[in-house]
């Protein structure tokens, strides 16, 4: 499911800004309540946050921002905080998103991130790395100033479709 939202490798994924569910049967199939049936030895707040995830791919903005709400406040601190600020980077509010990035830290997912972002980005392209690898601020920062139909934009949904798979497969792996 997450390929055929989010394009094959190196496509460009999902507009950067939020839009209207294009699949809302999909929707209402990733719901916690559905996870339930799918996965259930998995903890509630792992399976919230995997709908989280699963919700953001599928453009479902509120439900998805939802179910990272609500895993967060059950205690998820793995994944909770960063799907939360995916949400609002998508939104668009940045200065939300910065705080739930704040809120991640240092994820163990950055150092493959930022390798993977390195690999996928062009010669002389400005991709979000840090000394730590990912840099979730940066990324916010170029979401902010890319135009759509730019180089920069199409950069940016190139490497916000890789976080999100990386996320996402990381998100599912801690169900157990």
């Amino acid at each position: 499911m997450a390929s055929a939202t989010l394009g094959e490798d190196g496509s460009e994924g999902l507009s950067l800004v939020q839009r209207a569910p294009g699949r809302p049967r999909l929707v209402a199939a990733v719901s916690e309540e559905a996870l339930a049936d799918v996965v259930p030895r998995a903890s509630r707040p792992a399976r919230l946050v995997f709908a989280a995830g699963l919700l953001q791919i599928l453009d479902a903005w509120d439900a998805s921002h939802e179910a990272a709400q609500k895993a967060d406040d059950l205690g998820e601190r793995r994944f909770a905080a960063y799907w939360h600020g995916i949400a609002h980077r998508r939104e668009p509010d940045a200065g939300n998103a910065s705080y739930w990035f704040r809120r991640v830290g240092r994820h163990a997912l950055f150092p493959a991130l930022g390798a993977a972002a390195e690999a996928l980005a062009g010669r002389g392209e400005s991709i979000p790395i840090g000394t730590d690898g990912w840099d979730p601020f940066a990324m916010i920062d170029l979401c902010t100033r890319a135009r759509p139909g730019t180089d920069q934009e199409r950069l940016a949904r190139r490497l916000q479709r890789l976080e999100m798979a990386m996320l996402l497969e990381a998100t599912a792996a801690a169900l157990g």
